[in-house]
């Protein structure tokens, strides 16, 4: 039986009147009490033990899934230092640059679709390598400015 579905009880016998309807003795009152309490028990018995195979199972998932968080906003708290990295060096880099108006650190573009985190720490990455080289071609070609 799966565990994961419900359990199914037994249906309850019907009263037995007469021998000779059905061949078996007539039962009392209270021997039909007993005989259904008996069938709830074992009913109830059964399902408890489903519960508890269940409850391990749902223990373990939640474990696991504790665990699967603790790394994500590992993951997430080293990108984020990564990137507010990446803008200080960057602010540092155009420190100089008069015209360039500078802003605070933005904030995370909602909009943009679902991948995995390492292309978006490489796309960072080239940014920033990309702002570098452009700034390293610029002083080789700059004027010599008069005093």
């Amino acid at each position: 039986m799966n565990p994961m579905m419900t359990t199914t009880f037994e249906p309850v016998p019907a009263q037995r009147t007469s021998e000779e309807v059905i061949g078996v003795p007539a039962l009392s009152a209270v021997e039909r009490y007993k005989e259904i309490i008996a069938i709830a028990t074992d009913a109830a018995a059964r399902q408890r033990k489903l519960d508890e195979v269940r409850c391990a199972e749902l223990a373990e998932r939640i474990a696991a899934t504790q665990q699967q968080i603790a790394e994500v906003s590992d993951r997430e708290r080293v990108v984020r230092m990564g990137a507010a990295l990446h803008w200080e060096a960057a602010v540092e880099q155009l420190w100089n640059e008069r015209w360039l108006q500078m802003v605070t650190f933005p904030l995370p573009d909602e909009s943009v679709p679902p991948r995995p985190q390492g292309e978006y720490n490489q796309a960072m990455d080239r940014a920033y390598q990309a702002l570098e080289d452009s700034l390293a071609k610029r002083t080789l070609l700059r004027r010599k400015q008069k005093d």
